[in-house]
């Protein structure tokens, strides 16, 4: 398997190069490809989600953070430095399920924690808890002949600021819809003592125990050139989430 870990400073332009990934798999640009990345503060919200339903977007604001659509589903991320992002897209011949695409996400995960010597569960579906704490949540979104799977794994992030600028949807606790783990995040070396560098070896480690070798790629020129362009529409407008309106949600 191919394994990219270009990064750029720009956060759209890293989440728009997981939609141009996908799209490179889907016309048989490339084959099945892991990418591993760390984005710098910003918010990513699924592409239904209006972005003030989880995000305090007041506080977002105040605080200067960009908020950024992804191709996927599901609620909002908040991203940082200590924040490792797993993202894997391969062609979707065979593929049954959504549910597939989050056992093979969280497969990862939870191999790479079992390199550590950790022992994580999955609740929600989506979500890899450790001792009661969210270390990881996962998206993934299918295109024609081609899926993407994406996940995080909180290592050292700033959860101060994770907790002041993501809303807990108490209410699908409420319901019985998911579990109070995922609003309940945890970092690795809080919980473990892990800290980046030994997770990034395992995440590596666990894609090879997965997936076979895996060789350096990279993003070419046109692939560059495109998450440019998609970063632009993906982007939402700080300035205008002070709007009253959107601040109640009354976007799409």
């Amino acid at each position: 398997m191919e394994i990219i870990k270009h990064r750029s400073p720009s956060p759209a332009i890293n989440v728009a190069l997981d939609e141009v990934l996908l799209s490179s798999v889907v016309r048989g640009a490339r084959g099945p490809t892991a990418r591993i990345w760390v984005n710098p503060p910003s918010l990513v919200i699924g592409y239904t989600l209006k972005p003030c339903e989880e995000i305090q977007c007041g506080e977002a604001t105040r605080l200067r953070l960009p908020i950024i659509r992804r191709i996927s589903g599901g609620g909002a991320v908040y991203h940082d430095y200590g924040n490792i992002n797993i993202s894997i897209a391969k062609p979707s011949k065979g593929l049954r399920h959504v549910d597939d695409l989050y056992r093979e996400i969280t497969g990862i995960v939870l191999r790479t924690l079992e390199i550590l010597g950790v022992r994580g569960w999955v609740e929600n579906n989506n979500d890899v808890v450790v001792k009661g704490y969210k270390v990881s949540g996962s998206a993934a979104a299918i295109k024609n002949k081609g899926y993407l799977a994406h996940a995080t794994l909180l290592v050292s992030a700033d959860l101060d600021t994770l907790r002041r600028v993501i809303k807990p949807r108490l209410d699908r606790v409420a319901r019985g819809e998911v579990t109070m783990a995922k609003y309940n995040p945890g970092n690795l070396y809080d919980l473990v003592g892990i800290g980046l560098s030994e997770a990034l070896e395992a995440i590596e480690k666990a894609l090879e125990d997965l997936y076979g070798p895996l060789y350096m790629g990279e993003y070419i020129e046109e692939e560059l050139e495109e998450a440019k362009k998609l970063a632009r529409l993906r982007v939402l407008d700080l300035e205008a989430l002070e709007d009253p309106s959107i601040l109640s949600g009354g976007i799409a």
